[in-house]
């Protein structure tokens, strides 16, 4: 797969991905935004993935993705389409709400973006007429959703651009993800290059036959591979909730250290699994500092005897181990030096200016 670091420029990206499908002059874009959102979507998806499954639930996965963004995008400008945009901070606050309202809904889910068009909905108007209403609306934004979805052949170039390990096994083509803590289930497959366009449009065309189509084992792979996707989105999601509810809590004053046991217990009771692969997750991204589990050799000191003796005498005396007896006086003198150090540059400089 592509490195990630090919996807901090988008503009970069949107022009070297439509480079790269002009070599593939059978499979149709119908538009080149679209394409490059599948690119970014799948690219974010399949780091995720720690299985082998099959292509077709890649393919309703990222279909999915792309219809929940659009139609929370669409609901959220609908929603706020009464604000006033007159001033540039009138916009601001408005481009804000829209932005809060699309995050709500993509993290609540349908059932939420239904109440938000039954509140929508003219509360004067019989319910039959008002459910009607909100039938007729959702049709249409699903229908308008359509034009924003990743066609099979648009899926298929964005797996070649990324340089996905596709392979067969049986009657069935699976996707190995990219997750470090990938297992691999499904072995003896027959690897596919994805640099031939004949091989990609076939490879397309079996994605557009339904899934009720298929046959039973394949169907229920199929239907096992997506709810996979969408257990390690929702952990994604969670994710990055954890990580906004841990550094509130270090912004408050005193600050607030929130631990594994109070995670688990706001966020419903998590699972040790799940709070596992969330902290895993967060660190693979950067948002989380790893564990320093392994012990730098020259982390190894000895105190004059009675240094030690009065280390000792102390951590009794505060209900501490020595170790962090020790630390904590390290870092009380770290932070005394850097106060001075502070305080002399001050005083430099107000002498500087007096003199001037």
């Amino acid at each position: 797969m592509r490195p990630a670091s090919e996807f901090t420029n988008p503009e970069a990206l949107a022009k070297s991905i439509l480079g790269f499908a002009q070599g593939y002059r059978s499979l149709l874009v119908p538009q080149p935004k679209v394409l490059a959102d599948t690119v970014m979507t799948l690219g974010m998806l399949v780091p995720l993935s720690d299985k082998v499954l099959p292509l077709k639930s890649y393919f309703n996965m990222v279909q999915t993705l792309q219809r929940s963004a659009y139609m929370a995008r669409a609901l959220s400008l609908d929603m706020t389409r009464d604000m006033s945009t007159g001033t540039p901070d009138e916009a601001a606050v408005r481009e804000a709400r829209a932005r809060d309202i699309e995050n709500e809904v993509r993290k609540a889910g349908v059932s939420v973006m239904s109440q938000q068009f039954v509140h929508q909905t003219d509360n004067s108007l019989p319910e039959a007429e008002r459910q009607q209403a909100l039938r007729r609306r959702e049709e249409r934004l699903s229908q308008d959703a359509q034009q924003h979805l990743c066609t099979e052949d648009v899926f298929m170039l964005a797996c070649a651009f990324l340089d996905l390990d596709i392979a067969k096994q049986g009657s069935i083509y699976y996707l190995k993800g990219e997750s470090p803590e990938f297992k691999d289930t499904k072995k003896h497959r027959n690897p596919i290059s994805l640099k031939d366009g004949k091989t990609l449009k076939s490879l397309s065309s079996g994605l557009a036959r339904p899934t009720d189509d298929r046959g039973t084992v394949e169907r229920g792979q199929i239907e096992s591979g997506y709810n996979h996707l969408v257990k390690l989105m929702q952990l994604h999601n969670t994710m990055l909730d954890v990580v906004r509810w841990i550094k509130d809590g270090e912004r408050m004053n005193p600050p607030i250290t929130r631990t594994k046991v109070m995670v688990r217990k706001h966020f419903g009771d998590m699972s040790h699994t799940d709070y596992e692969r969330i902290t895993t997750m967060a660190r693979r991204e950067g948002l989380m500092a790893f564990r320093n589990r392994v012990k730098d050799p020259r982390n190894n000191y000895t105190l004059r005897q009675h240094n030690h003796e009065y280390i000792v005498e102390m951590s009794k005396k505060i209900g501490r181990t020595p170790q962090k007896t020790l630390d904590d006086f390290i870092e009380d003198m770290r932070k005394h030096l850097s106060a001075q150090s502070a305080l002399k540059a001050k005083q430099k400089s107000m002498g500087a200016g007096s003199k001037g």
